[in-house]
Formats: C-alpha cells, sequence, structure tokens
C-alpha cells in the first residue's frame, strides 16, 4: 500500500507539490478553504499575473534552482500542449531597469532563458539605463490551476474543502497520512503549530483589461516602482502594479489604478489602440495579497509528534512572496524530496527504537 501524505493548501504552490508526490507514489489528498475556481483575498494564486521574471538576486544561490527548474518545466509545458488547455504560452519579454548594478549587468539566469540578449539604448523605457529581452512564459493562474486540479484528480488524488485551526487537524481527515505538507502561504502565519511571524502580506493592486492583441510582456523598474504588462491566454492582460508591505487592504484604490493605466498605457500605448487610458477595455480590478516572509520561503523538515505520541513528519513549503507561480515547480521538487528523506529517517529511528526496546530486554 502506498504512502499517504496530506497537503495542506491549494494554491499554486500546494497543487504542484501533491502532484509532484503522486507522481512519485505517494496516496495524496489536499485539503484546502478556498479551491480552484474561488476568488477571495485568503487564497493568493487566482490573482498572480503571472510570467517568468526572477527576482532573486546573484547571491542568493539556494533560490536560484526553484525559478530554473520552474522555467524549463514551464517551457516544456508551453512547447507541448495548447495554451487553451493549460493556461501556459510562450511570448517574448523584454525588462527595464533604472539601475545598473551586478544583478543586471550579469545577470545569474541569462544562460537559464532562451534567447536572451541585453537590448540597445533606443529599445528602453524611459528613466532606464539597462534591459533584457528573451522569451519567457506567461500562466494564466486561475486556468492553469485548474488544470493541475484536473491532473491531479484524474490520477486518484483527493480534494477536499476543510478549514484548519490546527496544522495537525490535517489527521482529523486522513487519519493514515504519515506526514503533513504545509503550503498555506499567507496563512502559515495564523494556523495552529505553525504561526510563524515572519510571514506578512505584501498587497498587490492590478487591473485587468481586454487585448487579445497584446502577444509581450514588459516590464519597467524605476526607482522602487514596478510596472508591468502580462497577457493571459484568455486575452486579458494584467496590468500592474503596486508592492505594498504589511499591508492587508482589500478594497481597490481607484487613484492606484489610474496611475496604473497611465503608466502601461505610456510604456505601450497600443494596449489601448493608441487612445490613451480612455481607449482601454477594463475588464475588472484586482487586489491580492502575496505571502511574503522575512528571509525568504520556508522549505523544511519539522519532526514532530502527534497528541498520542507519534512521530509525525510536518514539511513546510511556504512564504514565495510575488514569486510562487515561477518558482513553483522547483520548490515542489525540493519540498518532495525533503519529504522522501524524512519519511525514510523517521522510519529508521521507528526501527531503532524498537531495537533499542529489544536489546534492553535481552
Amino acid at each position: 500500500m502506498s504512502t499517504s501524505v496530506v497537503v495542506i493548501g491549494a494554491g499554486v504552490i500546494g497543487l504542484t507539490t501533491a502532484l509532484l508526490l503522486q507522481k512519485k507514489g505517494y496516496q495524496v489528498t489536499i485539503l484546502a478553504k478556498y479551491v480552484p475556481g474561488d476568488m477571495n483575498i485568503e487564497y493568493t494564486s487566482p490573482y498572480s499575473g503571472a510570467h517568468w521574471r526572477t527576482m532573486i538576486p546573484n547571491d542568493q544561490k539556494d533560490l536560484q534552482e526553484n525559478d530554473a527548474v520552474a522555467y524549463n518545466v514551464f517551457y516544456k509545458i508551453g512547447e507541448s500542449l495548447p495554451s487553451d488547455t493549460t493556461g501556459v504560452m510562450i511570448i517574448p519579454a523584454l525588462d527595464c531597469w533604472s539601475e545598473r548594478n551586478d544583478d543586471t549587468a550579469n545577470p545569474w539566469w541569462k544562460d537559464v532563458v532562451k534567447d536572451f540578449r541585453f537590448v540597445e539604448k533606443k529599445e528602453l523605457f524611459p528613466d532606464t539605463v539597462i534591459g533584457h529581452s528573451y522569451t519567457t512564459v506567461a500562466v494564466n493562474t486561475p486556468h492553469y490551476m485548474q488544470w493541475l486540479v484536473r491532473l491531479f484528480t484524474q490520477a486518484g488524488g483527493k480534494l477536499k474543502r476543510a478549514t484548519l485551526a490546527h496544522v495537525q487537524d490535517a489527521l482529523k481527515y486522513c487519519p493514515d497520512a504519515q506526514s503533513i505538507v504545509n503550503c498555506t502561504g499567507l496563512q502559515a502565519r495564523f494556523l495552529g503549530g505553525v504561526k510563524d511571524e515572519k510571514v506578512y502580506p505584501t498587497r498587490g493592486q492590478v487591473v485587468v483589461v481586454n487585448a487579445p492583441h497584446i502577444k509581450k510582456t514588459l516590464t519597467s523598474m524605476v526607482g522602487d516602482g514596478t510596472s508591468y504588462i502580462i497577457p493571459r491566454s484568455n486575452g486579458h492582460v494584467i496590468l500592474g502594479g503596486t508592492r505594498q508591505a504589511h499591508d492587508f487592504n482589500s478594497e481597490v484604490d481607484m487613484e492606484t489604478a489610474k496611475e496604473i493605466m497611465e503608466k502601461t498605457v505610456r510604456l505601450l500605448p497600443e494596449l489601448a489602440h493608441g487612445k490613451g487610458v480612455k481607449g482601454l477595455d477594463i475588464v475588472r480590478h484586482n487586489v491580492g495579497l502575496r505571502p511574503s516572509r522575512e528571509g525568504g520561503p520556508r522549505i523544511e523538515n519539522e519532526m514532530t509528534t502527534t497528541t498520542s505520541g507519534k512521530p509525525l513528519l510536518i514539511t513546510h513549503c511556504y512564504g514565495h512572496g510575488g514569486y510562487g507561480v515561477q518558482s513553483s515547480w522547483g520548490s515542489a521538487k525540493k519540498a518532495v524530496d525533503l519529504i522522501t528523506q524524512g519519511l525514510f529517517e523517521k522510519d529508521n529511528k521507528v526501527i531503532d527504537s524498537i531495537v533499542s526496546d529489544l536489546w534492553s530486554k535481552l
């Protein structure tokens, strides 16, 4: 009989981890308050742009692998399957910065992506001094998450709605589980047995417009501000954005929305067919809370015991901030490797205990 594992959380990180565990032969159940198709401020993933544009600097080698793995997987998905099935499409990207430094002048990822080149001066956005052109992937996250769920459930995975007060409450729904995987994102700050005070929200506000003629992504980073344009497979385009740390406000600020639209239309006038902000076909305004964490994401094992004293492995995989989608496959792979390692160590500890007890009685 295969080993039973329960994953808490059905965001992009939780779904990807569950799918990889399943492919490794585990029997997997996902428990989640919100599932793909839901839209709630507590459920971050559906609000993600999203595209692959690494935010990992040159000096954080441990996180670079997560993004590199994810780029390669997303690119293969985009190459192999239609975007109306997966929500993933391959598109050109242009990113420009107002500051030249080691991260922008010698980016670690230049050999990871396809078609990388430094852009010419005439291609730069206003107030920027260096830029990169490359081929990337855009991910229509609501559509993509539905696809992941279909893959998971069609292969026998179980998805259950549940609201947990404590991380070990997962065992009430899956009493045979040998391991719990905590992919709760921002809720890791509030979940009993975790309550990680390093986790905090980074508020993001965007405007969604209908512009099916846009098939490229642009990002301009000037000072602390970032403007971006990310097309989705359904013809919608995400215009952003904001990055407001420790802000739980879920309300749309219309002044912010106006500023976003003005900046992005200046970057790419064809968004509105040259008619300015008034020419935009606005679908809606979105606000999401990125699950940020001081010190970066937590991907590690915790060996603990149940209330009855049985050993229990909890693997944590949360706190990815604004790069959950673009690091998802790499982060999930790392978590699955840790789970396999942790369960092996747990079994060895049980055997050691039995052997020790046996010798004490001889």
